[in-house]
């Protein structure tokens, strides 16, 4: 079997979608990777000239993805195989799509051609945001949401049976803050993990240090945070080494990272308690590497990144081969429903592909069907997507 196109689908999709890859074969198998990188940067690397991506793999075997990673990285002088950033996201979703057309060519789950999986479900965890981004959207003014919202949210999600929520929180720790925080727990009970993402772009503010983050990680112990993410720049091993030292809740970071080279330093010094590798930016190649190691060092690996249902596929079959993945970013229910962006968070988990992963209370549910385990991609779909947004 041989590559013979390599296209992006969705280039007129608002930068808040996937970027959608689809690979096709001599023999009608395809796949499809996904990455959030902006859509057209992805399409011309991908699919733009003699040092494209197109270029480089077609015809080459798409099931010899350890070939092909070596391939897209060492080719066309791409920072001379040091670099991460567009490049490394191009090729995770090439290599997703890879990984899917190898499934489906033997007829097996991605999982199996990994070994086999430990479990067979994993805890999904519902990510949303404390920002009013509705109210942003039409003022341009960024706005916590009233305690109420909040409360109501959390209580929605766990009726929904998640058992576990994370706010994008960013730099708001003062009294009020608090305040909603000690709400959100009572609302949820002892029994729900809570966690908070500081994130970009708090951890740019240049007045933010260490010595910062031990003060708030402290502050947060009372409410039992599972973890708090991103606390610090994102490349910064000694100061999250510091930092969980010093901390007495779980520090988790990695969404910003690409490579496992990447990973390496935050897992070989246990620099941080949970490592956050994102399919959409590495892809599954690098991903099992990532969690294998992480998994050998005793660190629990919690992958970032809800936002396509090719990503959650990804996310479940790789941590499925592992003890140490023990949860999944999944969409807020309670942010998709009315959001401005409901349709469009809605279509890439459940409309562009035919068979969704399945979450049931509160767990994903590992697919038994060929490579991603979403079956057939609607291109139509796809399509009716971009014309709605192109209007």
């Amino acid at each position: 079997m041989k590559i013979t196109d390599i296209r992006v689908l969705s280039t007129r999709l608002p930068a808040s979608a996937a970027a959608m890859v689809q690979v096709d074969t001599d023999e009608g198998i395809v796949g499809v990777g996904a990455t959030s990188a902006p859509v057209l940067a992805i399409a011309a690397l991908v699919q733009s000239g003699p040092e494209s991506m197109r270029a480089i793999l077609t015809g080459s075997d798409p099931t010899n993805t350890n070939d092909a990673w070596r391939k897209m990285f060492a080719s066309g002088n791409r920072g001379r195989s040091g670099e991460g950033g567009l490049a490394v996201n191009a090729m995770a979703a090439v290599d997703m799509a890879l990984w899917d057309i190898a499934g489906k060519a033997r007829g097996v789950p991605i999982h199996e051609l990994l070994g086999g999986a430990v479990q067979k479900q994993v805890m999904a965890y519902a990510s949303g945001t404390a920002f009013d981004i509705e109210r942003m959207e039409r003022t341009g003014e960024l706005r916590m949401k009233s305690i109420d919202a909040l409360v109501a949210e959390s209580k929605e999600n766990v009726a929904r049976g998640f058992k576990a929520i994370k706010f994008g929180w960013g730099n708001n720790f003062g009294p009020q803050d608090m305040e909603v925080l000690r709400a959100i727990r009572d609302a949820i009970g002892p029994d729900i993990r809570l966690m908070l993402d500081f994130g970009c772009p708090a951890y740019l503010d240049g007045g933010w240090n260490v010595k910062d983050a031990i003060r708030v990680a402290r502050l947060l112990e009372e409410f039992d945070l599972f973890f708090l993410e991103e606390p610090l720049y994102p490349y910064d091993v000694d100061g999250f080494a510091t930092l969980t030292a010093e901390s007495p809740i779980k520090i988790a970071t990695g969404e910003s990272l690409t490579t496992v080279r990447e990973f390496q330093p935050f897992i070989t010094t246990h620099a941080v308690d949970i490592i956050q590798p994102d399919a959409q930016q590495i892809g599954i190649t690098q991903l099992v590497r990532v969690a294998q190691r992480s998994e050998e060092a005793d660190i629990s690996c919690v992958p970032h990144g809800p936002w396509s249902a090719i990503t959650v596929a990804a996310h479940i079959a790789v941590l499925s081969t592992v003890s140490n993945g023990i949860m999944i970013e999944y969409p807020s229910y309670a942010v998709r429903e009315g959001s401005a962006q409901q349709d469009l968070g809605e279509a890439m988990l459940d409309r562009v592909i035919e068979q969704p992963v399945l979450l049931k209370d509160g767990y994903l549910q590992l697919p038994d069907t060929p490579g991603l385990g979403l079956g057939d991609y609607d291109l139509e779909a796809i399509a009716e997507l971009e014309e709605h947004y192109a209007e």
